[in-house]
């Protein structure tokens, strides 16, 4: 019996676990489902509230519903004690600081409750494990922080209707239920059924056995099976702790296990495994004690001797000679005794006779039923007895004066951390043992007046219960006396009160906690009344405006406040009475007791105290605020004034860009109004030259975009008289601390002067190079003249021979036509080689294109065939394939080519002793930049004047003038390069330059429509 018992609580205990995580995983599935159905911003916190809300409606058996974004925010809805709902919303939904709020019948954002601290739902383990499995997850059992009840959570990832990861939902599960179900179980006398997780610690239990216990500071920590005060579910644990495999067994079904307690002796228990894919991992145990079974079986016994007793005396009264007569019925009521003794209630046969055997049977069947329903009675009042008790944590004891033994409930041995014993008896010794040392005497005294009819028993005293733990009870009592009026005995109750006293002792730490603060707190705190009257002052708040407490007690809170604000306080103060529980927040005017004034920024909120509305305040001096304040709007308008007086225009703008301030400046050189300059119609064609708009509106554009600073130089024209000018513009991003863009702040400065000198500049360095290319030309003369001749004599050979083919009889016309063709080819050579002089001699303006450097490099290579030949110099190329152009004048940037192939070859000019080679590379370098490299073996370059070779008329040369370096770099350097120069190893000498390559023309623009800078 006891094993088909254990197996079915087991199963019902399994069967109700299973139901909690099907349905949270029911709950769960329509909160995400809900949340992709609606397509819900996982930016808009509103909305998520709102749909969290109306889940939460539809899930009775869900205490709190959530929802973290990838920002870090979070939303929750739950269900407090009370049964009110509230919200906790992070600031902006991001991670920070947690709102509550109170949830609207609507399912909107009511008034703020409380604030807490900052979480960053991305931290937590609920929303890391589901967003990086994709899957659910369960969390441990955890101990709640506002009270000691056990929860669990589940969370699930959220994906929107693109498949694309936004976020993690789920619920919040209190496992009150499961407490409660596990407590109406009922096995045997002393059975218990309990849960423990995979860590060994309490889930929950029947028979009143807390899962959580409290810490040696105070605090609530949960519960080690193996460390409970009740000695089966304790005893239980530590042998299956002892043999894990027990609980691991994969078999199904309870598995049924027995073993003996010293104290307890044998105990039955089933294990089962409340396992749930994914879920939970918890172990379900049902164990009872053999000593429940034998109890009633011993008691049907001594009835069926007591009835058999009695039975066996009734036939001596009558006598043998009825034996005949009566010897069936009263076997029939003898079975029937039987059954009775063994618990089982079976009908007394009915006996028809008017002789003693009928009135007996008849007697003997009112007596059953009698019996019956007195015990089914005393049954039901020991029951409801027991869990009034049990519910109210209060036990009865009875003491025997005469024997000093006391007679204890099993309530009253589960507060004294004790098993209930089947005598119920316990000697006053041993419960003076239990009593705390330091309480013993008063205990003792109070007991002693009580016996003596002094005082009526009533005390509060601490209990050490056998595992070490301190309780402390009251107990009450009152004295029996017997006929003659002598005490014969004491009963009373006697409760356990420690969570009380908790409750008491932090409640009034709490109190002295307040009262330090509002006393000692260095913020000033004021009561006012109904009708305007100060009711109490913290000595801080008395103390900054010159008073004491006493002088402004009962005072008109307007005489403290600046004469001209008083109708302004009045008016504050009737709008928070009029809205009980609202904060309110102002800042006004007190005035001291020795006449300076202050300012205050005062938050109130109005509240009813013992039946009566008043008004709590919290006042900041903010004096030194209100200075800074008005020193700051000082400042502000000494800078505006700058601003406006600089000879230069000056403008803010919004992050999108539109202008929302000019200077006057601005206003009186272009002839617009920050009206007209902000309206999304104005075109910046007025302003701008029309050859530097596309590029200043792309890069203003651009700046936009990124959040880079903005640079340009542009032509604006003047409105008075239509004249452009040369200015350069500047604007920089102003952040915050997220880095989101708050204004753009631009400055121009008129540089047409400047323009004007750099065009001046240009043109005198456009004439220098000029001469330095002409000069160049110069010394290439012979080798120009020899490019030339070549092909001029091998023309002037074809010519002949082409005569020769025509003079021929017949004519040859096949050989004089390839003969001309040869002549055309010839003449096109001399052609392009004067072609290639005429284009470096050409005085021409500077022109901007895409440019192939290795066709320049192939290009000055011819020029110098000649040199390269007289002077025996062996002449090679690298050039890498698919080079990209550069944007740049196809002249300038020859000059360069030539003049660094000139100066190789001028450098092994006088080298004897070892070969002379010149080497031009071009590859593209790590940044992207286009790089050419000459190399010589010449006579090389010493380390100190590596970099001034470059300056102008600083040369090794004889009969050099040092300008050609020097206008080769200021041409790469124009084109956005750079040149320089090291020593070749062994010998001669590197010059390299790098030039960015030119942008794609077919590449798509910034994307339009956004409103240009000033």
């Amino acid at each position: 019996m006891s094993e088909r018992l254990i197996r079915e609580v087991t199963h019902a205990v399994h069967r109700d676990v299973g139901h909690l995580v099907r349905g949270a995983d029911k709950a769960v599935s329509r909160l995400a489902n809900g949340l992709v159905r609606h397509d819900l911003s996982p930016g808009d916190p509103d909305a998520v509230a709102q749909e969290l809300h109306a889940l939460l409606a539809e899930e009775p058996d869900v205490d709190w519903m959530f929802f973290g974004n990838e920002a870090g925010g979070m939303v929750s809805v739950g269900r407090l004690a009370d049964s009110s709902v509230v919200f906790l919303i992070t600031d902006k939904f991001r991670a920070g600081v947690v709102r509550e709020f109170e949830a609207l019948p609507s399912g909107r954002i009511g008034r703020l409750r409380k604030s807490e601290g900052a979480i960053d739902a991305r931290r937590r383990i609920w929303y890391a494990q589901a967003k990086e499995t994709g899957k659910r997850y369960w969390t441990e059992p955890y101990l709640g922080v506002a009270e000691p009840i056990l929860g669990i959570s589940l969370s699930v990832p959220v994906f929107n209707k693109n498949r694309n990861f936004v976020g993690v939902c789920g619920i919040d599960l209190i496992l009150t239920q499961l407490s409660r179900f596990l407590q109406t179980l009922e096995i045997g006398d002393n059975g218990r059924a309990f849960i423990i997780d995979a860590t060994g610690h309490l889930i929950g239990a029947s028979g009143g056995v807390s899962p959580v216990t409290i810490g040696a500071d105070g605090g609530h920590l949960r519960l080690q099976a193996s460390e409970a005060t009740d000695p089966i579910v304790r005893e239980t644990a530590r042998y299956l702790r002892r043999y894990p495999g027990i609980a691991e067994s994969s078999s199904p079904g309870p598995h049924v296990i027995s073993f003996s307690d010293p104290e307890g002796g044998r105990i039955y228990a089933a294990v089962d495994r409340a396992a749930v894919p994914g879920a939970l991992n918890w172990t379900i145990i049902s164990a009872v004690p053999a000593s429940d079974f034998l109890m009633p079986v011993y008691r049907a016994a001594y009835l069926s001797i007591g009835v058999g007793t009695v039975i066996v005396a009734v036939f001596g009264v009558l006598g043998l000679g009825l034996v005949g007569r009566t010897l069936r019925p009263l076997t029939a009521l003898t079975q029937a005794a039987h059954a009775i003794a063994n618990g089982e209630w079976r009908d007394v046969p009915k006996v028809r006779r008017n002789d003693e055997v009928g009135l007996l049977a008849q007697a003997f069947a009112l007596m059953t039923f009698r019996l019956k329903e007195t015990l089914e009675g005393l049954r039901r009042s020991e029951a409801n007895f027991a869990e009034a008790q049990h519910v109210a944590h209060v036990g009865y004891w009875e003491r025997n004066l005469g024997t000093d033994c006391l007679t204890w409930s099993d309530e009253t041995y589960r507060i004294f951390g004790l098993t209930p014993r089947a005598d119920t008896v316990v000697s006053l010794a041993e419960a003076v043992e239990r009593i705390h040392p330091e309480d013993r005497s008063s205990w003792s005294k109070a007991a002693a007046e009580a016996v003596r009819g002094e005082s009526r028993y009533d005390l509060e005293y601490r209990i050490v219960r056998p595992s070490g733990e301190l309780r402390i009870v009251h107990s009450q009592g009152d004295l029996t006396r017997d006929a003659s009026g002598r005490p014969h005995s004491m009963f009373g109750t006697i409760q356990d009160v420690t969570e009380r006293k908790r409750v008491e002792e932090a409640l009034r730490d709490s109190e002295e906690q307040w009262r330090a603060v509002f006393e000692n707190n260095p913020t000033m705190y004021f009561m006012v009344d109904a009708s305007g009257t100060v009711v109490s002052v913290n000595p801080f708040g008395a103390e900054q405006l010159g008073y004491t407490v006493d002088e402004l007690i009962n005072r008109p809170v307007q005489d403290i406040f600046h004469e001209a604000d008083r109708e302004t306080v009045q008016r504050h103060a009737a709008a928070c009475l009029e809205h009980l529980g609202r904060a309110m927040s102002w800042e006004l005017r007190k005035i001291r007791k020795d006449g300076s004034m202050l300012w205050v920024r005062e938050t109130a909120r109005a509240m009813v105290i013992k039946k009566r509305p008043v008004i709590l305040i919290v006042c900041e001096d903010i004096t030194e605020r209100k200075r800074a304040e008005e020193a700051a709007r000082r400042s502000e308008e000494e800078l505006r004034e700058v601003i406006e007086t600089v000879p230069a225009m000056v403008w803010t703008a919004l992050p999108d860009g539109r202008v929302d301030f000019i200077n006057r400046r601005w206003q009186e050189f272009t002839g617009l109004s920050l009206d007209a300059t902000a309206r999304a119609s104005w075109g910046a064609e007025a302003r701008f030259h029309p050859d530097d708009l596309e590029q200043y509106m792309s890069s203003w554009r651009a700046s936009l975009t990124t959040g880079h600073p903005f640079e340009v130089e542009v032509r604006i024209r003047r409105a008075a008289d239509g004249e452009y000018r040369w200015w350069f513009e500047n604007a920089v991003p102003l952040h915050d601390e997220h880095g989101n863009i708050l204004k753009w702040y631009g400055f121009l400065v008129d540089i047409e002067d400047r323009k004007r000198a750099e065009e001046a500049l240009q043109k005198a360095q456009a004439e220098l190079a000029h001469v330095a290319r002409v000069t160049t030309m110069g010394a290439l003369t012979s080798s120009i003249a020899h490019e030339v001749n070549q092909p001029l004599a091998a023309v002037v050979a074809n010519a002949n021979a082409a005569l020769h083919w025509l003079a021929s009889q017949p004519p040859n016309l096949d050989e004089a036509r390839e003969t001309v063709t040869r002549i055309v080819r010839d003449g096109h050579r001399a052609g392009e080689v004067i072609g290639r002089v005429r284009a470096l001699l050409k005085k021409t303006a500077t022109v901007t294109a895409q440019v192939d450097l290795n066709g320049l490099v192939e290009d000055s290579v011819a020029l110098v065939q000649g040199e390269v030949r007289r002077h025996r110099i062996l002449l090679r190329t690298e050039l890498a394939n698919d080079l990209p152009r550069v944007a740049g004048d196809r002249v300038q940037l020859q000059q360069v080519i030539l003049n660094l192939v000139m100066n190789g070859v001028e450098a092994m000019k006088t080298i004897a002793d070892r070969p002379r080679k010149l080497l031009i590379r071009s590859l593209l370098d790590a940044s992207g930049a286009v790089l050419v490299e000459v190399q010589d073996t010449g006579v090389g370059l010493e380390p100190q004047s590596v970099e001034r070779v470059f300056e102008a008329f600083y040369t090794t040369k004889a009969e050099g003038l040092g300008m050609g370096l020097a206008i080769c770099r200021s041409i790469i350097e124009a084109h956005g390069g750079r040149l320089w120069a090291r020593p070749n190893e062994p010998w001669g000498a590197v010059f390299q330059f790098t030039l960015p390559s030119a942008p794609d023309e077919s590449a798509p623009g910034e994307h339009p429509g956004l409103t240009p800078a000033v």
